[in-house]
């Protein structure tokens, strides 16, 4: 079996507030992705929280927190509270970017926040709850390609219109397909998270037989237009797209609030405290990727993650494992496993998450089980 290269691209959760059901659903569905994917095809994870510190969303919060509360001691706080400043920084009146700018050169040197390290800090700690494959992820430093390289590139193949001669933006154009221009890059010169994407992009299109581009539903429009110019850079793309999980009834951005009681933080010990570890780490990742499916019509319920704790238990049990699985132990790639995921991944080339897990629980395609649990799930 020939293997390719796959280069995995999510959208990173930006470290300015509490990990949410929609973040769980997001960062489990790639794990699963890359450590089943993995199996018959060269996987690379390209996901730095760095790429993307000197965008708005990330320099602007911790130029507010300098400006507006100097004298925190962030080590002190929790994710929820540091929720609750990124929620009081966007109400806040906009600052403009010269007043940014300092603060973007600083992330762009390699600084970081102590809020944010605070926030790495305690996902850290629960990732390591969750049995991600890399606790440290997002922790590696980014190399970007020079705007004026990247402008450049893009001009060249036009996929781009550079207004910055005039004092205008930089517009990505796809609309040979179909879509509107996309400011990339502001007048005053801010660079938005799209061209950061593409700074961290272009430089590996030439490594890799396939980019995956995972993002939420949110971003469909962007994203198409990101598919449109790699595909025209000469790369093959496909795109996952994943939905946001309800909470009571609304899907509302991290930066309204609403996620109050609703963290992991908030709800995982005391169903590891009942079920135990193992059976938590399973049972969230049948609950998020399969039990709520693709779409956004069920809200996230702490009695519902609990029944599907007791699924994973009784898989656990069925698979024949004593009282943990450790994804660290011996090789468990048989001759047979790779090559069913390889037929499941069909011609896009990669597994998709919802379709493995439920496929798993319906015992579709003989995988068997345990190797599955063990090099996927936990």
């Amino acid at each position: 079996m020939v293997r390719r290269s796959i280069l995995v691209a999510p959208v990173t959760v930006s470290p300015t507030k509490p990990l949410t059901p929609t973040h769980l659903k997001h960062l489990l569905s790639f794990d699963v992705l890359c450590r089943a994917t993995a199996l018959f095809a060269d996987v690379h994870l390209l996901y730095n929280h760095s790429t993307f510190a000197g965008t708005r969303q990330v320099a602007g919060f911790w130029e507010f927190l300098d400006r507006v509360h100097p004298a925190l001691c962030y080590q002190d706080l929790t994710e929820e509270r540091i929720g609750e400043l990124y929620m009081e920084h966007q109400r806040s009146a906009r600052v403009p970017f010269s007043e940014l700018q300092p603060v973007v050169q600083r992330a762009e040197n390699g600084w970081i926040h102590p809020a944010t390290s605070r926030i790495l800090e305690i996902w850290e700690q629960h990732y390591r709850l969750l049995g991600m494959s890399d606790i440290k992820l997002g922790g590696g430093h980014a190399e970007l390609a020079p705007v004026d390289e990247v402008v450049e590139t893009l001009t060249a193949r036009h996929l781009c219109v550079d207004g910055r001669p005039l004092g205008a933006p930089v517009y990505l154009d796809a609309t040979p397909a179909g879509l509107p221009l996309r400011v990339v890059i502001s007048a005053d010169g801010h660079a938005n998270y799209l061209f950061r994407a593409l700074q961290e992009l272009i430089p590996s299109l030439g490594r890799h037989d396939l980019v995956l581009l995972v993002y939420d539903k949110e971003l469909r429009h962007d994203y198409l237009v990101l598919e449109h110019v790699l595909c025209r850079l000469g790369a093959a793309v496909e795109r996952l797209e994943l939905v946001r999980v309800p909470i009571d009834g609304e899907v509302r951005s991290s930066r309204e609030g609403g996620w109050q009681g609703y963290t992991i933080g908030g709800f995982a010990e005391p169903v590891v405290a009942e079920f135990g570890q193992e059976a938590f780490r399973l049972g969230l990742r049948l609950y998020l990727l399969a039990g709520l499916g693709r779409g956004q019509g069920e809200s996230f319920s702490l009695p519902h993650l609990k029944r599907w704790v007791r699924r994973a238990q009784r898989l656990l049990d069925t698979a024949g494992e004593g009282t943990e699985i450790d994804a660290a132990d011996a090789d468990v790639e048989t001759d047979d496993l790779p090559s069913q995921l390889s037929r499941l991944a069909g011609r896009r080339g990669f597994i998709d998450s919802y379709r493995l897990t439920t496929n798993m629980l319906t015992r579709a395609g003989g995988i068997p089980l345990r190797e599955l649990l063990r090099v996927a799930y936990v």
